[in-house]
């Protein structure tokens, strides 16, 4: 049973009331209440509404500065959470840090993904309080900077952590260099980030592969461009006898092969030893708004006529007929999403290859003609916006 003053002073820390907090504590309401039985301490809660002033009466009336039990947020990770860069530096002057738990997650590794959640002004500058006052991660935690590589986070985090002493060639517990596992992730903002903080460029994972490797595998061309640029060494060959070059061929990714200096590239089986796996969908579905639709529908009908089916065969390899009746899909059997805005249309693999392939002979082939209201740029933004969504 909840005493009266102590409801007083729920209420009063609910709603903002320094007067009502203040007279609540005078009556003898307990500074350590605990607002509800999964919400944690008055102090918690003034904490993670951004109530300083609040929070200074209560810690100054004797309140705990840690956290209520393990199941609940401190004071000090609520502020963090809501990004309450003026509480969190109350609390810390009064050794909140101290008082964290040394179990997992740290405060640090929610404050480095809170910025990714909820990304504001206010949650970086909750991050550099922390890192200035000195906080860490816990054991059996990766290091913030492998942390903030994994989730991702925006290249002003990694700057804010490098600039707070953290190494760009640190490694992940299992040794896998940062710049690697920014490879595998695809994220080239990442890489270029380390790579200016000094990080190694032909750093290796167990495996002896680099992040070169990595890219190549994953068809990662933005972050294999990085690299490339920061002087990738082409030639190295892995612990398994792996090289770029020869993943991408086992690949078959050939814009690739080029980018690595081959003068000639082609689809030959090449056997490699492979660390990715990759998904090829049989089925899809198209959605945006019809007209859109309808313009990838007019692309085909272009890129057919323009061709002719032989010449369409042989220079897209797919079939002139599945291009010609996915187009007329296109226009006829496109139907409104169910609860959404947005129009769509299921369709074959082999269907959707034939509409990727039109817009690959309007955008960069030998196709002058375009449709009405569209220019060339616009077809290309269309087909990159697809090939980002099918990893090419």
């Amino acid at each position: 049973m909840i005493e009266a003053a102590d409801q007083r002073l729920i209420d009063a820390v609910q709603a903002g009331d320094e007067v009502a907090v203040g007279q609540a504590l005078t009556d003898g309401a307990d500074p350590n209440v605990p607002v509800g039985r999964f919400r944690g301490s008055v102090l918690a809660e003034a904490a993670s509404s951004g109530r300083r002033g609040i929070v200074g009466m209560l810690v100054n009336a004797g309140a705990r500065i840690g956290p209520a039990d393990p199941y609940t947020a401190s004071p000090l990770r609520a502020a963090v959470l809501g990004a309450h860069t003026e509480v969190v530096l109350f609390l810390i002057a009064r050794g909140a840090l101290t008082a964290e738990p040394a179990t997992g997650p740290s405060v640090l590794t929610q404050a480095l993904s809170h910025t990714a959640f909820r990304p504001t002004p206010t949650a970086l500058a909750t991050l550099r309080v922390l890192l200035e006052a000195g906080a860490t991660s816990v054991p059996n935690e990766e290091v913030p900077l492998i942390t903030a590589v994994t989730r991702p986070v925006a290249p002003a985090v990694l700057r804010l952590l490098l600039a707070h002493g953290a190494d760009a060639n640190q490694q992940r517990s299992d040794a896998t260099p940062a710049i690697v596992v920014a490879a595998r992730r695809g994220d080239h903002a990442a890489a270029d980030v380390l790579l200016e903080a000094g990080a190694d460029v032909n750093a290796r994972d167990r495996q002896g592969r680099t992040a070169l490797m990595h890219a190549v595998e994953r068809n990662e061309r933005r972050v294999i461009t990085t690299l490339l640029l920061a002087g990738a060494a082409i030639e190295t060959v892995s612990v398994d006898d792996m090289t770029a070059l020869q993943l991408a061929r086992g690949w078959q990714h050939q814009n690739i092969q080029f980018m690595l200096g081959e003068r000639h590239a082609s689809l030959d089986d090449v056997p490699i030893v492979r660390t990715a796996l990759r998904v090829a969908a049989s089925d899809v579905r198209l959605a945006g708004d019809a007209q859109m639709l309808h313009l990838l529908a007019d692309v085909i009908d272009i890129a057919l006529g323009d061709l002719g089916d032989d010449e369409w065969n042989t220079r897209t390899g797919t079939d002139a007929e599945v291009a010609r009746a996915v187009a007329v899909r296109l226009r006829d059997d496109v139907v409104p999403a169910v609860h959404a805005s947005w129009h769509q249309l299921d369709a074959t693999a082999a269907e959707l290859a034939a509409a990727r392939s039109a817009l690959v002979e309007l955008a960069y082939g030998t196709t002058r003609i375009m449709p009405a209201a569209a220019s060339r740029l616009e077809i290309t933004d269309m087909l990159e916006e697809l090939n980002r969504q099918l990893g090419r």
